[in-house]
């Protein structure tokens, strides 16, 4: 049987098989493990990994914090990724900065974006030559192409 126990000089929880008598914690405090000092027990050590990370975030105070962060997130139904970024990219300046934020949305939502994909989004924005943004994009080194025929914004910094 596993569990898990808190570190008394760290406060940072630990697991550890209840067999053992004691257990080193990182910060190198040595730990008398009793099991009736355990802050969860479970039976298997694939368990424990998720035990001991609750067990952290409840002892930091963030246990819902961490489980809402940990909880997929749903979008808005009903629209999709072109809308999305026409949405965003419609409130930037001018043509040029609204095809470069175009490009940063579309590489932040897909990861890679295709030419089509950049098509329909300044279609929407009523920019109508999109080949020749992109490679003014392209050009300017805002977005690099990983793959033939595919493209990603360059981070920012890079």
């Amino acid at each position: 049987m596993y569990g898990v126990v808190a570190c008394p000089r760290c406060r940072r929880a630990k697991g550890v098989d209840l067999e053992q008598k004691t257990t080193t914690c990182p910060c190198g405090f040595t730990i008398h493990v009793v099991p009736a000092k355990a802050l969860a027990t479970v039976g298997t050590s694939r368990e424990l990994i998720e035990a001991v990370r609750k067990a952290n975030a409840e002892i930091g105070g963030g246990l819902g914090i961490v489980e809402r962060a940990s909880a997929p997130r749903h979008r808005k139904p009903g629209r999709d990724v072109h809308q999305r970024v026409a949405a965003v990219a419609a409130k930037a300046g001018d043509r040029a900065h609204k095809v470069r934020a175009a490009a940063v949305e579309l590489s932040r939502e897909t990861g890679v974006f295709t030419r089509e994909d950049l098509r329909a989004v300044l279609a929407a924005l009523a920019i109508h030559d999109a080949d020749e943004a992109l490679e003014e994009l392209v050009r300017a080194n805002v977005v690099f192409e990983p793959r033939e025929g595919f493209y990603r914004a360059v981070p920012p910094g890079a």
